[in-house]
């Protein structure tokens, strides 16, 4: 934002210097230009008035002219016309040298309007020349006057360089402001996200801070506003969690009590051992819930093959009571990213459904898979299969399979069901953007 701002001030600056320094440098050559030829004009005038009024001879002429161009540091002619082949021909017939010019030049713009009676003007070359016309012994003449454009050329470029040196001062200024407008804006704007930052990693007591800016005031004080009360809910809810973990592992202790007291009474081993794996995991399930009841403190880089090890190893027992096996085959894959107790339940909720509702061996793989769409972003796919009919193609769904959709959501992935007998998770793999979730049209058969 600050740059953008700072170039945003900047460019609105540059284009207003453009706007009126171009028009203004166009402005100051036409004044210092005119300022040149009106000095030479008057000089040329001068000269005029002296040989329109005194009768001279043409080496007296000549001596003037010397004179007068010395004077004014200013070159002289005198010019003549001739007609040729029907067309004017200028014919100089003396210059400011002292000595008697004879020759013939090109008739240019200056001299033709000289000698129609007007003032000419013309500068090229590096020269500016004004001629205006003189009446010599009722024949009509041209005086010329011409000076090197030198002093022209030097006032125009330091008149462009203090043009430039104000655009240059003015984007300076320009940019000095605003990265001061920027800082002002961008700094409350930070820190609100810096405090909104740490409220989302679970740090209650965040503050944003009050800046002077009132729109920027209201946004701080409603998201003090919102930690404060979430600060007091999760408060609630940690002193509900441990009222709740009291409250459940108290039957719980005096359940293994009694399966102990059962195990020295000489109950069956097999079944005692299915019971104490249906203790282990109604334990770990409390365990979890009650971790996936806390505000989250940031997403977890999961070995999903080394999750799924272990949470499998507790249901193989429970499938080996129903004369059943659970088999795990893990590709080698990337991390996930995740929270393991939401992944690890979802996993409990797939097995608890084929051990319940289907039938033969239960097969839990592991692999990559890419969108089709974005191939750069990985994911992997965790699926539970088992040999029974699966579900039905007009069945809906079960409180469990929802539990876990709504689990594997938060944790930015998808449950696609693929029937009769496959229910799949896809999680993100460390590198996707995080809260993206896949496609709809790349999750055929998602659970809906």
């Amino acid at each position: 934002m600050r740059n953008r701002l700072l170039v945003a001030t900047v460019g609105t600056v540059a284009i207003g210097v453009l706007l009126l320094g171009l028009p203004l440098a166009v402005a100051v050559r036409g004044v210092l230009t005119t300022q040149a030829f009106e000095t030479l004009q008057r000089q040329a005038e001068q000269v005029q008035v002296l040989f329109n009024q005194q009768q001279l001879s043409g080496s007296e002429r000549r001596n003037l002219l010397h004179d007068l161009a010395g004077q004014f540091d200013v070159r002289f002619q005198v010019f003549d016309r001739v007609i040729r082949d029907g067309n004017r021909v200028g014919f100089l017939l003396t210059e400011d040298t002292g000595e008697m010019a004879d020759e013939e030049v090109d008739f240019t713009d200056d001299l033709d309007a000289a000698f129609d009676g007007e003032l000419g003007r013309a500068g090229r070359d590096g020269v500016l020349a004004v001629s205006v016309p003189l009446r010599i012994a009722g024949v009509p003449q041209v005086l010329r006057a011409i000076a090197p454009d030198d002093e022209l050329r030097s006032s125009l470029s330091a008149a462009w360089l203090s043009i430039g040196g104000l655009a240059i001062t003015s984007l300076g200024i320009a940019g000095f402001v605003g990265l001061m407008v920027a800082r002002r804006i961008a700094m409350p704007l930070e820190d609100l996200a810096e405090a909104a930052t740490a409220l989302g990693e679970g740090d209650f007591s965040a503050r944003a801070k009050a800046s002077g800016i009132p729109e920027s005031d209201q946004l701080a004080a409603a998201l003090n506003i919102t930690a404060e009360r979430l600060g007091i809910l999760v408060e609630r809810s940690k002193s509900f969690g441990a009222d709740a973990s009291h409250q459940l592992r108290t039957p719980l202790t005096a359940l293994r009590l009694d399966l102990e007291a059962l195990q020295l009474a000489g109950a069956d081993e097999a079944l005692l051992g299915a019971a104490f794996s249906e203790a282990d995991r109604l334990e770990a399930t409390i365990e979890e819930l009650l971790a996936l009841a806390e505000v989250p403190m940031g997403d977890e880089h999961i070995q999903l093959a080394t999750l799924v090890e272990e949470r499998v190893e507790s249901w193989r027992a429970l499938a080996l009571a129903e004369d059943r096996r659970v088999e795990v085959s893990a590709d080698p894959v990337p991390l996930v990213r995740g929270r393991s107790a939401a992944i690890g339940q979802c996993l409990q909720v797939l097995l608890d459904n084929a051990l319940e509702h289907g039938e033969g061996t239960i097969s839990v793989t592991v692999t990559s898979v890419e969108s089709p769409l974005v191939p750069e972003r990985g994911w992997v796919r965790l699926c539970v299969t088992d040999e029974g009919e699966g579900f039905a193609e007009d069945s809906v769904p079960g409180r469990g399979l929802r539990l876990a959709k709504s689990l594997v959501q938060a944790e930015g992935g998808r449950i696609k069901v693929q029937r009769p007998s496959t229910v799949c998770l896809l999680l993100p793999a460390m590198g996707v953007e995080a809260g993206r979730l896949i496609q709809p049209s790349v999750v055929e058969g998602e659970l809906r």
